[in-house]
């Protein structure tokens, strides 16, 4: 901007609005520890000092009635929610409204799924990818229909090609990263997918976007897009390359697949900017990193949507004796109460 107008002002001397919530997931950073996440923060910027800031006070997504769970939510954002149980500070107890003891999935969903286009506005919200596979597949079999199965082309690419032959294609397809569809693709009629990549944003099939499948087909699919200013248009979807790198993996994993998950389930980092009807939080063990629970809390549009299952009980600090539900809250203090950090 500097460079195109000709300027030394920062960002040219143009003004720029950037928006977000420091109670959200921050960015994130592969095996960091807690000081080096926080350095990537745009607070530790040096541009940080030269924004003027200004602060929403009206939650826009819950319910007008529903003020009580507006306020509430602040509390798990704010570290503000704790325990009278003497458990630690970062063991909170979770509302006894909210509290799942039986399947979670029947909570959700019932004995069977009739109506899609109401289940559009379901989803259970897990913290990490393994999780919300298994309970993604649990749905679809409550779903009427055949299921149909799309299976992927993989390869992988390596600086010596030599070498490629020593990783065997099935370690290869059992891989699914973030942002990748598995190799192993369940669908049904009537399932409700999302976007993984921008195929047509002027059409409004774009990354995160919600669709109901139409019609299943060997080499592309026909859905309907479910919300947004294309609501109700029809698109076809059909198989691309996609590339992953990962610096854990020595080799660049290609995929070719349907650019789609089942949305059923989705990881808690994924649900960001999503709104839902109905929410499930699936904790087989606790969040790990900053905002994570005030972000799965604040999909739901109000107090009645939400129902959480914890697992793990002895990970989340929940009493051998009581019949209470706690978990554990993961919030960098740095982060909402200091502008500036010194190290």
């Amino acid at each position: 901007m500097r460079y195109l107008m000709n300027s030394d002002l920062t960002f040219g001397g143009k003004v720029s609005v950037l928006g977000g919530d420091w109670r959200q997931i921050l960015p994130v950073a592969v095996h960091a520890n807690r000081t080096t996440i926080i350095k990537t923060c745009l607070k530790n910027s040096p541009l940080w000092s030269t924004f003027k800031q200004f602060s929403l006070v009206r939650n826009m997504r819950t319910e007008p009635d529903e003020q009580d769970f507006s306020d509430w939510l602040l509390h798990p954002g704010n570290e503000s929610l704790t325990n009278n149980c003497q458990l630690g500070e970062d063991i909170v107890e979770i509302p006894g409204e909210c509290g799942v003891r039986d399947s979670i999935v029947d909570e959700m969903f019932g004995s069977s799924v009739t109506d899609m286009e109401y289940m559009s506005g379901k989803a259970y919200l897990c913290p990490k990818n393994k999780d919300f596979l298994k309970i993604k597949e649990q749905v679809l079999k409550k779903l009427p229909g055949q299921n149909k199965t799309y299976f992927s082309a993989d390869n992988i690419i390596r600086v010596d090609q030599e070498e490629q032959n020593n990783f065997p294609l099935d370690f290869i397809n059992i891989l699914t990263p973030s942002g990748m569809p598995p190799h192993e693709l369940n669908l049904k009629v009537g399932a409700i997918i999302m976007l993984l990549r921008n195929l047509n944003p002027s059409a409004g099939l774009c990354n995160g976007t919600r669709l109901i499948i139409r019609k299943v087909m060997p080499n592309v699919i026909d859905a309907e897009i479910l919300a947004g200013h294309t609501k109700v248009s029809s698109a076809f979807i059909p198989r691309i390359r996609l590339s992953f790198s990962d610096s854990n993996l020595s080799f660049q994993l290609q995929r070719r697949q349907f650019p789609i998950r089942l949305v059923f389930a989705m990881t808690i980092n994924k649900s960001q900017g999503q709104s839902l009807r109905k929410l499930g939080i699936y904790l087989p063990q606790p969040v790990f990193s900053h905002g994570m629970l005030y972000v799965a809390f604040s999909r739901a549009t109000s107090s009645r949507c939400a129902r959480v299952l914890v697992i793990d009980t002895r990970k989340h600090g929940k009493l051998k004796s009581s019949n209470r539900v706690f978990t554990k809250n993961v919030v960098f203090r740095e982060v909402l109460f200091s502008d500036f950090f010194c190290y």
